[in-house]
């Protein structure tokens, strides 16, 4: 691999294409053609970051889009009208026509690029063995070709990825130093990758774990992901989906992590196994750069910006200089945050900087869920007041909760849905208990189902690493998934 020609490639819409490919349900229903829209075009946040990080080391590569270069019309993704919500998608992406277009430019781009190095993220859970399975086809046709891998799936599961052949490296953990390392080796003809930290590599007939990688603390150091937006179609994407899903939130070109990491250690939750429970942030300065930039290359729809940082409130000093920042970009904003940091001059301070709704992962009213089974630091009174003052200070609060929990009951969750709706948020979710391999309570799951087979009665779809958790009550996955939308109907009646 000697030489500065790498001929770097980048794939981007990975699960999205795995989406086209396998159909899990009930994704594919007319019901979900929000959800199936999003994930569609949504890029892979991360390796955009780790693209935007090559670009400014000077690091040549292109991007293969595989559903946002072929897909460019909304007439793709509209459904047809007078028909049941639960009938099958009629839109043209779910047709056979859209899936051999993709394949063809994903073949045809490999084709015609003829990669040296093929960048291929994996993070996404929901179709995770239709990612692992086209890597390894993917090798097959391009034995020549160096695979790399990297995201939060292939991070904690990097043994299993190199077990199937694919790849011949995993990028574990944060992947911007690591990467570029890895292709600044390539690129001298380097042989021994012992040096890189973060990196799983093959080596003779194994392979080797390389000691995990320091967090960059000064996550300034890294360009925002949307310098990167051209490559990624990024403009094309905002486009489509504030035209197919004008109310959804963290729509690309209009939503952003102000920091990385949660304290919390949520046992539901992937972030304390990556981030271990430490968190970094970018400078209110960083924050306006990125907000200038989306206000003025992509202005379609409402001018609605989302920040999905789980803890944005956590630091009360950056907080302040961040709503500064906030008020000089017309944006009306959104924000999701811990209860403990929904004080009233906070409040003041998101309402006079045009924020407009607050979401809060309430998961559970009752106390001794939140205690001993989430290991969530909040009771439910504190979070019903959070959410009340939310509301007096003339933004919406947005609540979800889990529904399945460990030791939770129909009749507690009932009552909880019925509190909610006499309370008069409406706009309160529940979402059946989804389990990652990885997570505490994952691991509940297995101690619960020791059996392989099992377990796999719960795998969401054929092709997925999350698992349905029917703990207690529920028997099955279909009855917990059914009791959740009855508790959805209560809130909302």
């Amino acid at each position: 691999m000697a030489g500065k020609d790498l001929r770097v490639v980048i794939l981007s819409d990975v699960w999205g294409f795995g989406l086209l490919e396998t159909k899990p349900e009930p994704l594919w229903t007319i019901r979900y053609d929000a959800l199936r829209n999003k994930s569609l075009l949504v890029p892979e946040y991360g390796v955009m970051y780790v693209a935007a990080f090559l670009k400014g080391m000077g690091i040549d590569f292109e991007v293969v889009n595989l559903v946002a270069d072929v897909f460019a019309e909304e007439s793709w993704f509209r459904e047809e009208g007078g028909v049941s919500e639960d009938s099958p998608s009629l839109s043209p992406i779910a047709g056979r026509e859209a899936l051999a277009l993709a394949k063809e430019h994903l073949y045809g781009s490999l084709e015609r690029l003829q990669p040296r190095v093929l960048l291929f993220p994996m993070s996404i859970y929901y179709v995770a063995l239709h990612a692992r399975k086209l890597l390894v086809d993917l090798k097959r046709l391009l034995p020549e070709c160096t695979m790399v891998t990297g995201g939060v799936y292939a991070t904690l599961h990097a043994e299993e990825i190199m077990r199937d052949g694919g790849a011949d490296f995993v990028v574990r953990g944060e992947g911007e130093w690591t990467t570029y390392e890895l292709l600044s080796a390539l690129r001298e003809g380097v042989r021994d990758f012992s040096g890189i930290r973060g990196l799983t590599w093959r080596k003779d007939d194994g392979w080797v774990h390389n000691p995990p990688r320091e967090r960059e603390r000064d996550l300034d150091r890294f360009p925002h992901l949307y310098t990167v937006s051209g490559e990624f179609k990024v403009g094309l994407r905002h486009r489509l989906l504030k035209a197919l899903n004008p109310f959804e939130d963290y729509v690309p070109g209009a939503g952003f992590l102000t920091s990385r990491g949660c304290p919390e250690e949520c046992t539901f939750c992937l972030d304390p196994t990556i981030w271990e429970r430490k968190t970094r942030f970018h400078s209110p300065d960083y924050v306006g750069r990125v907000l200038d930039y989306c206000w003025e290359n992509f202005r379609d729809g409402d001018r609605s910006f989302y920040f999905g940082d789980a803890t944005f409130a956590l630091n009360r000093k950056r907080l302040w200089k961040l709503l500064e920042v906030a008020k000089e970009i017309p944006f009306t904003y959104n924000i999701q945050t811990r209860v403990d940091t929904v004080t009233p001059d906070v409040l003041e301070g998101l309402r006079r900087a045009r924020f407009t709704s607050v979401a809060l992962g309430a998961e559970s009213l009752d106390d001794r869920i939140l205690a001993e089974v989430v290991r969530k630091r909040t009771t439910g009174v504190e979070i019903l007041r959070a959410a009340r003052a939310v509301r007096e200070a003339g933004m919406r609060p947005l609540l979800t909760f889990i529904a399945g929990l460990p030791t939770d009951t129909r009749v507690n969750l009932e009552r909880t849905a019925r509190l909610l709706r006499d309370e008069g948020f409406n706009e309160s979710s529940f979402f059946p208990l989804v389990v990652f391999r990885g997570t505490q309570l994952y691991r509940e799951f297995e101690r619960l189902y020791p059996q392989a087979a099992e377990r796999e009665r719960f795998r969401l779809n054929p092709w997925s690493e999350e698992f349905c958790f029917p703990s207690g009550e529920f028997h099955d996955m279909q009855e917990l998934i059914q009791f959740t939308q009855y508790l959805n109907q209560v809130v909302r009646s």
